[in-house]
């Protein structure tokens, strides 16, 4: 698939900063796994491209951050961090097994959000066409008084806050496997911010939210759009459901810039949840949303979930591929030696023929898309 961007101007803004920390010993979100990914780039010549740069972030102020948060909320994170002992912390979602508390992790969330405020800044302001960081995306779940699902801070609504309040109209795409409820959130009442969220159904998975008639409240009403998808749910029928709600939708918003949260926990390995996407369909995603991004002119993309070492490594090196429009190879090259027993970017995918719950998956997304198609399309005219 190809698309209108011969050699769109892409920036990937990292530091090895942000994978040089854990939430805890045995916290599922392992911030290493940047460090698999940034290496499996590396070796892959990605940073060779002469389309490709590499810009340091910077680290979001506290007035940036509380632009998206309750000032008492970002205190309490702010203290504790330096050690404090904050017996109030529970009411914040603190100190949870979803969000333990540690030292530090003031200064690296605000690193994580400062990450996705240089990307955005980059396209705004016409630097760049396209600005990819990783670390971002993973903090959709946080709530304006609150953590939650591994996030602090909300880097995509401070992030598109900034955006919106510059007087741009955003898109954003969320293909995470969990509900982007924090996102969805922050933008419920907005009719400048079109918010879409692709995910396995909260019947099954955290948070538990993300139905159909969740469409948004006031000005908001019909700018919140969710795709909530059966388990099992593979490369075919997910793609099915992507083309038939977020193209059309995204077209017809007409928005200035595309953010996506290009979360990889969908991964058929990933421990946490159910849905079984392969690395190629997951970047074939990501190349449907390059089409989009090509029109709109302006593309933020952050990662998010994804707890298989693997996957990420291998599916967010062929997301920066396909934005900087460069085909890898069919190989893992064979210096990368951060990860063992790598081979193939591609997976070998299930067989949907082996899927004895197949007609029960069908049947659940066709009710969903059905539900999007007369709730939220002739709010758009579509």
């Amino acid at each position: 698939m190809t698309t209108n961007w011969q050699n769109p101007r892409t920036a990937f803004v990292y530091t090895g900063e942000l994978s040089q920390y854990q939430l805890s010993p045995e916290h599922p979100l392992r911030p290493i796994r940047l460090h698999h990914m940034h290496e499996l780039m590396k070796a892959s010549g990605l940073f060779g491209l002469p389309n490709v740069d590499s810009p340091s972030p910077r680290i979001a102020s506290k007035a940036e951050i509380e632009t998206s948060h309750d000032s008492d909320y970002v205190s309490i994170v702010e203290a504790i961090s330096g050690g404090a002992i904050a017996p109030s912390m529970g009411e914040f979602g603190l100190g949870t097994s979803d969000n333990p508390v540690r030292k530090g992790m003031y200064e690296t969330t605000a690193l994580c959000v400062g990450s996705t405020l240089t990307a955005s800044e980059l396209v705004t302001s016409g630097k760049a066409d396209i600005a990819f960081a990783p670390a971002g995306g993973v903090h959709h779940h946080a709530m304006p008084r609150g953590a939650a699902g591994f996030g602090v801070f909300n880097d995509a609504v401070i992030a598109m806050n900034a955006m919106v309040k510059a007087g741009l109209r955003v898109a954003y795409i969320d293909i995470d496997c969990h509900h982007g409820d924090g996102v969805q959130m922050g933008h419920y009442d907005s009719d400048q911010v079109l918010t879409i969220s692709i995910h396995e159904s909260g019947q099954w998975l955290f948070p538990g939210t993300g139905y159909v008639q969740e469409i948004g409240s006031g000005d908001g009403t019909g700018y919140s759009v969710n795709v909530p998808l059966a388990p099992y749910t593979q490369d075919d029928e997910w793609h099915k459901a992507f083309d038939e709600v977020i193209p059309p939708l995204v077209r017809a918003f007409k928005p200035d810039v595309l953010f996506t949260q290009l979360g990889i926990d969908t991964h058929f390995q990933d421990p946490l949840t159910h849905l079984a996407l392969t690395t190629q369909g997951f970047n074939l995603a990501v190349q449907k949303l390059s089409v989009l991004a090509a029109e709109v002119g302006k593309w933020v993309a952050v990662g998010g979930g994804g707890y298989d070492l693997s996957a990420v490594a291998r599916s967010w090196t062929m997301a920066l591929a396909t934005m900087a429009n460069h085909e890898l190879p069919d190989q893992v090259p064979a210096e990368f030696r951060s990860l063992e027993h790598l081979t193939n970017f591609a997976d070998t995918a299930p067989d949907p023929s082996e899927d004895r719950y197949l007609s029960e998956i069908q049947s659940f997304n066709t009710k969903t898309l059905k539900e999007i198609q007369s709730l939220v399309f002739p709010k758009f005219g579509i």
